[in-house]
């Protein structure tokens, strides 16, 4: 609890300083004391400050136990229309302590059995049936897996993110370059690199030049978000700046479940308490490729599957991570 404890103690001087400020909480003089009958000079007291206020205990705005996010990147070049497939779709889970942040990417061809639809391509899920079906396929998948929120963005939506971020960094594990969504090229080098803008969504959606292709591509949506949290801890230290900020994303986002913007300031404390090494980054496992239908899908490994989803189920992925580890190159 030490590393999310310094997140809480952070976040609590900011909002106890920023409460000093806006109420301007000064010492008041006390009155002049009445003189007595023999009007023998007393010395004035000394003013004492006002005692300042008690913040608020900070109170953790999500549900008891382990809380398990849907993200959904669509395809969709139509601002706010929120549809199209499914193109990036990943699992966010904070374990119950809010010491360990799981990030679980599930492969756009994965193979699997949508409700009511049969086998197909799990990123047709959400052309299909919106974003119910999507959750759904995802929560058969691994078992029957409890999701309580679902995020979805397009392109617009997750240009505008990273605008608003003012750009993020990420460690980018192969160099390449790709055409932009405005005919720019983008340039990639191996490390750290900045991003924002469509830039930063070019470098999601690339696949072709990298060595694994889409596995690759999970493995960057994993580090985009590893970066723009970094960029949210930095920011979290302006709390005006921090509010704006979640009100900009929650305006580029479509969010099904009771969440609202002060909720998702107050989760921006959990993030500050998280160093890089309590996120765990990893892709549901696969077995291969094989053609179905006329193309070429993912096949799930359903054992290793099994395994993981019983790990999300119970809230603590990092012994999965014990015995299969977060490799997802196929032979």
């Amino acid at each position: 609890m030490a590393r999310h404890g310094r997140g809480f103690k952070r976040f609590a001087v900011i909002a106890t300083a920023a409460a000093l400020v806006l109420t301007g909480c000064v010492p008041t003089a006390e009155p002049e004391p009445t003189p007595t009958v023999a009007q023998t000079p007393t010395a004035t007291p000394t003013p004492t400050a006002a005692p300042p206020p008690t913040p608020e205990p900070w109170v953790d705005p999500l549900p008891d136990g382990a809380v398990t996010a849907l993200l959904l990147g669509t395809d969709s070049r139509t601002p706010g229309a929120f549809d199209g497939n499914a193109d990036v779709m990943m699992l966010a889970q904070i374990s119950a302590d809010r010491q360990t942040l799981a990030l679980v990417s599930i492969t756009r061809d994965s193979w699997v059995n949508l409700p009511g639809r049969g086998f197909a391509k799990i990123n047709a899920a959400f052309s299909y049936g919106g974003t119910e079906l999507a959750r759904q396929a995802v929560s058969g998948m691994f078992g029957g897996l409890e999701i309580d929120y679902v995020v979805q963005t397009d392109f617009t939506g997750f240009v505008n993110i990273a605008d608003s971020l003012g750009g993020f960094t990420v460690q980018n594990q192969h160099a390449s370059q790709m055409g932009t969504e405005t005919g720019n090229l983008a340039v990639y080098p191996a490390g750290p690199v900045t991003i924002t803008n469509h830039d930063a969504l070019a470098y999601v959606r690339q696949r072709k030049e990298l060595p694994e292709g889409d596995l690759d591509r999970t493995q960057r949506a994993r580090e985009s978000i590893i970066g723009m949290l970094d960029r949210v801890d930095q920011i979290a230290a302006d709390p005006a700046q921090l509010t704006a900020l979640m009100g900009a994303i929650a305006g580029n986002v479509r969010l099904t479940g009771e969440l609202s913007v002060d909720d998702m300031v107050a989760l921006a404390t959990i993030s500050q308490g998280l160093e890089r090494t309590d996120i765990v980054s990893l892709m549901a496992p696969l077995d291969g490729y094989a053609m179905q239908n006329g193309q070429w899908v993912n096949v799930i490994d359903a054992a290793q599957t099994a395994a993981l989803g019983a790990a999300l189920q119970a809230g603590d992925v990092l012994p999965y991570v014990a015995t299969y580890g977060t490799e997802y190159a196929l032979p």
